[in-house]
């Protein structure tokens, strides 16, 4: 019999076929070598996903979920489910939960009064960049990591439209100049900082989960912002080792670290996992031009992009964190571009010109405006700006993802 994963990742991705999101359907036949990597191969479409160690990546979902979930009190650390009910409380008084859909009781890590005063300031001290990363005050800032991504930003209906980009930041570890991968994805309308991964984690993950650095990452500064950068990263993209192999540079822990650097193709598929569960009905998503970004977000929210609910969008812009909205933007050119053949349109007002992809079938981008990544390249602007950035590589990967989820939640509460 063959076992059922929670979060299945060997599944179609394509969007306009049948078997998307659907795993062990009939159709699929795996491994394939066609590409040089082992793939699934789905007969309905044709399309060659990568095979992921489906029971590695379930073990490590299970841990990511448990403290991204569980811990915070946000949903089941068992199922993934956020419809969870106040269930009593323990002999110490503190609040338990229990899930509605598998009945699972648990209780989520808790901030007394006290802990809240530290964590207010710990939270002052990084605002201003005066954090000092001792370590009798790792502990704190655990407990203001909990805080901050219980109060990040709520699971509002309001929430329809999410732009999705990644960046790297230094961290301290084996050799120098070492890099963090992060997902952030932010709130279109608000530009609040909604949530926040990065691809280390606190445990041992499975071998096939690691990331090794295999070849010189693909750097964006040269480029333009236009048809000549998509093209260039749609090269790129073919010249991996296979699709979802991301390389930024070196990220080697040292050898008294516990944890793992895991390839970035897992953090992300992590993150939509978990943003599909707290924004279920998100409409529209904004994505960086990474095709693994699309992966792992046609793959979270596959039941409602099938049935066109949910639209995805690659957006190629000017780094700027600003939409200028005086002049209207005007269509100039569409065209089908790499190996995918995705539909691209290329917008323009005098000022700015922008490259927007359909991936999912849409007819016409919704609106050009408000089509961009300008909530995530504002955030990323102000971390560059932080004196928190002159000091991250003197942190483990740990502190510095910790300290990426409270500053989004500064940053938020700076924008009110």
């Amino acid at each position: 019999m063959e076992r059922t994963y929670k979060i299945p990742m060997n599944v179609c991705k394509s969007w306009s076929c049948p078997n998307l999101g659907i795993p062990n359907a009939d159709d699929y036949i795996y491994p394939v070598y066609r590409l040089g990597y082992a793939t699934l191969e789905c007969q309905k479409c044709g399309s060659l996903p990568p095979l992921f160690n489906e029971k590695e990546c379930d073990d490590w979902f299970s841990l990511f979920m448990h403290e991204k979930l569980g811990a915070t009190g946000q949903g089941c650390p068992r199922c993934y489910t956020t419809t969870i009910i106040r269930y009593g409380h323990t002999r110490a008084g503190s609040p338990r939960f229990q899930c509605r859909a598998c009945q699972y009781v648990f209780t989520p890590l808790q901030i007394n009064s006290r802990h809240r005063s530290n964590i207010d300031w710990l939270l002052s001290q990084l605002e201003r960049g005066l954090y000092a990363g001792e370590i009798t005050e790792h502990r704190i800032l655990s407990l203001a990591v909990n805080w901050c991504e219980r109060h990040l930003y709520g699971s509002a209906p309001s929430v329809t439209h999410i732009a999705t980009s990644t960046l790297v930041v230094p961290f301290q570890g084996n050799v120098a100049n070492q890099c963090l991968y992060v997902v952030l994805s932010t709130d279109v309308h608000s530009g609040k900082v909604v949530q926040v991964t990065t691809n280390y984690c606190d445990w041992k993950a499975g071998a096939s989960l690691l990331y090794h650095e295999i070849s010189p990452p693909f750097s964006h500064a040269l480029l333009p912002r236009d048809v000549e950068y998509v093209h260039e990263r749609e090269v790129h993209f073919m010249k991996r080792i296979q699709f979802d192999e991301i390389q930024y540079g070196s990220a080697k822990l040292k050898r008294n670290d516990r944890g793992s650097i895991i390839r970035p193709a897992v953090a992300i598929h992590g993150h939509f996992q978990r943003l599909k569960r707290r924004f279920p009905d998100v409409i529209h998503h904004y994505l960086a031009h990474e095709c693994v970004l699309r992966g792992g977000a046609i793959t979270a929210w596959s039941a409602h992009v099938g049935i066109g609910k949910t639209d995805l969008w690659y957006i190629a812009e000017s780094a700027t964190g600003t939409v200028s909205a005086d002049k209207p933007f005007r269509l100039t050119d569409t065209r089908r571009i790499g190996w995918w053949e995705n539909v691209w349109e290329r917008w323009e007002n005098g000022e700015q010109s922008k490259m927007i992809g359909l991936l999912t079938g849409q007819r016409r981008t919704e609106n050009p405006v408000l089509t961009s990544l300008g909530s995530c390249t504002a955030f990323v602007n102000w971390l560059k700006k932080h004196p928190w950035s002159l000091r991250s590589d003197s942190y483990g990967p740990r502190v510095v993802s910790q300290h990426v989820v409270a500053l989004g939640y500064i940053y938020n509460q700076q924008l009110g």
